[in-house]
């Protein structure tokens, strides 16, 4: 009776071992990817170190676009950029815009529609200068078709000129009633700057144009009356860190 007590628990003592050993194991492949044994009420944070910066050295940046909110002109443009970073949340920026504009469905539309008797006045801008100020508060990383793309997501403000023209139909058909004007306009925008690597970068832009000038374009005749107008472009462009 006391050799059956012992094998007993020599038995227990042996199951207790080998469920001990299964269980350190489990928890040793499983420990990877299983958190649940941390204190809930603590979290875990990771600092991403950068990888590609932008500071040190300029930027040049050729970007091409279209206008998005042009009434009766389609609008493309090409805008060469130059910007320096004081660190990694703050830069500098200078750009030049020139726009080609045409007449589109809309304008089309209605000189047929009113047979050539309503023609609205248009103000076309036909180049641009600017000064922009670029915070980038994010900089992140994602999975492109299994390929990490680092990117920078920034802001501008800024302001710059300008050089427009104003009139009826087309200066084409009627040169004489068309009017320049160079105005001042304050800008506003975001966009990322992918960093495909230290040299070579690609950009999407979104940046609109704020301004102030007569509605009826300071014609002869007209009323005086001004307005706060708007714009917006959209641009992909590539860029070389110098």
């Amino acid at each position: 009776m006391k050799k059956l007590k012992l094998w007993l628990l020599y038995g227990l003592l042996i199951q207790s071992t080998l469920v001990g050993m299964m269980a350190t194991a489990h928890a040793a492949s499983d420990d990877d990817y299983n958190f649940s044994w941390l204190d809930p009420d603590k979290k875990i944070y990771v600092l991403q170190n950068r990888k590609f910066r932008k500071a040190g050295g300029a930027m040049v940046f050729l970007m091409g676009g279209v206008a998005l909110s042009e009434t009766y002109r389609n609008t493309y443009q090409f805008q060469p950029r130059l910007a320096t970073w004081f660190n990694e949340e703050f830069g500098l920026e200078a750009f030049y815009t020139g726009r080609f504009n045409s007449e589109n469905n809309a304008y089309k539309a209605l000189i047929q529609a009113s047979g050539g008797g309503t023609t609205p006045l248009i103000r076309e801008i036909n180049s641009q200068f600017g000064i922009l100020l670029n915070w980038a508060p994010w900089y992140a990383k994602i999975n492109v078709f299994d390929t990490v793309m680092y990117f920078d997501w920034y802001f501008s403000i800024g302001a710059g000129s300008m050089s427009s023209e104003i009139g009826p139909k087309t200066k084409a058909d009627s040169p004489s009633l068309w009017k320049s004007e160079n105005l001042f306009a304050f800008y506003l925008g975001t966009g990322q700057i992918f960093h495909v690597s230290d040299l070579f970068k690609v950009r999407l832009d979104v940046l609109g144009h704020f301004y102030s000038a007569p509605v009826f374009g300071g014609l002869a005749g007209a009323p005086s009356d001004k307005s706060i107008f708007s714009g917006f472009t959209f641009s992909l462009g590539i860029g070389l860190k110098l």
